[in-house]
């Protein structure tokens, strides 16, 4: 079992705290700050699973060099029980926060746990077959005169009893399954980042790079992307129909690498930031954010949604204001976690679901 990279906790509570914004954010009026909310979001979930993949490949690091079978298959057993936990509690949490996306997170990890032993020239591959297949998917269900009732197929969904067999199932497929495939390819790239030797400086810089200019290209694409639509529009050979089309494919591009630029970046960056302030007062607390994700997401949509919708503040409330709330737990949630980790080696739901898959 490998030493425990601080950069990785560090990165996970900055992906937290992005999540717990875009959630606390995400039922309010932000028209004026539309884009903000899209780049935490995209930057959020992507540095989340991006890690998920990365702890996936340190898990299973000394089976795979060892190229033990038996060790892989033994590591593929765990890593599926956690997915299922985690599945599980999404479900669980699906009535509380109907956009929780706990449930596909196992499922990516599932996913991830069968193909340990595959090489990372067809990680690489998968990534890139997944965004396609994404991209297919919101083609066809995603664009004028191929468009899919999603209101409808919403209210089939919760109109069925989520614990039968049937509405189980229309939960699972219905519910933005398409996504699957874009999260999964974050984590098949998180996978191999999880593969390099983050303990070189050289290495740890040249993610860091890599990630601010991919995210900076693909952040600089939509100028141009809107002078190729303008262009487009004056072609009379292209239909309407085909022009939303291509714009469509083109916006998923672009949402995938700025999020994975995104993601690299601050992978990146956390590690060389933890490897110049190493066990700081500083950067302890958010090392131990880090360490205690799953327990602050379930606690945010617990807790902090709780109390939010207990006081009829959550809803009808401006987009500073959801900040604001988002910030304010977050803070919170820092200080549980510098303290409880003084305390206890893991958090309570993170010791629960090692006493429970091994």
């Amino acid at each position: 079992m490998p030493t425990r990279i601080a950069g990785y906790d560090f990165a996970r509570s900055l992906a937290i705290f992005g999540l717990v914004v875009v959630n606390f954010s995400g039922g309010v009026a932000h028209a004026d700050f539309h884009w903000l909310h899209t780049f935490i979001q995209s930057g959020a979930t992507a540095t989340f699973i991006l890690l998920a993949g990365v702890g996936v490949s340190l898990l299973t690091q000394s089976v795979r060099t060892t190229n033990g079978t038996h060790g892989i298959a033994n590591s593929r057993k765990r890593l599926i029980k956690r997915a299922a936990f985690l599945i599980v509690v999404g479900i669980c949490c699906n009535p509380i926060w109907h956009a929780d996306s706990l449930h596909f997170y196992g499922i990516c990890i599932a996913i991830g746990a069968l193909l340990l032993a595959v090489s990372n020239c067809w990680l690489w591959l998968l990534a890139f077959v997944s965004v396609s297949i994404f991209a297919v998917f919101s083609l066809i269900f995603g664009y004028k005169g191929y468009m899919v009732d999603w209101n409808w197929m919403w209210k089939t969904l919760w109109d069925g009893d989520l614990w039968t067999t049937d509405g189980l199932i229309r939960f699972l497929i219905l519910s933005r399954v398409r996504f699957i495939f874009f999260w999964v390819a974050f984590l098949f790239i998180g996978m191999c980042l999880g593969r390099w030797d983050m303990c070189n400086s050289k290495t740890r810089r040249n993610v860091f790079l890599c990630g601010i200019a991919v995210a900076l290209v693909a952040e600089c694409a939509p100028w141009i992307l809107i002078r190729c639509a303008v262009w487009l529009n004056f072609r009379p050979d292209f239909s309407v129909s085909a022009i939303d089309a291509v714009w469509l494919l083109l916006f998923v591009l672009h949402y995938f690498f700025a999020g994975c630029g995104t993601a690299i970046a601050i992978t990146g960056g956390s590690l060389i930031l933890t490897e110049k302030y190493p066990n700081t007062k500083w950067t302890k607390p958010f090392i131990a954010t880090g360490q205690l994700a799953l327990t602050l997401y379930i606690a945010h949509l617990i807790v902090g949604k709780g109390i939010l919708e207990g006081l009829g503040l959550l809803e009808n409330q401006t987009f500073p204001f959801a900040i604001g709330s988002a910030v304010i737990f977050c803070i919170c949630g820092v200080i549980f976690s510098h303290f409880w980790r003084k305390r206890f080696e893991r958090g309570p739901l993170e010791w629960g679901m090692r006493r429970i898959t091994g």
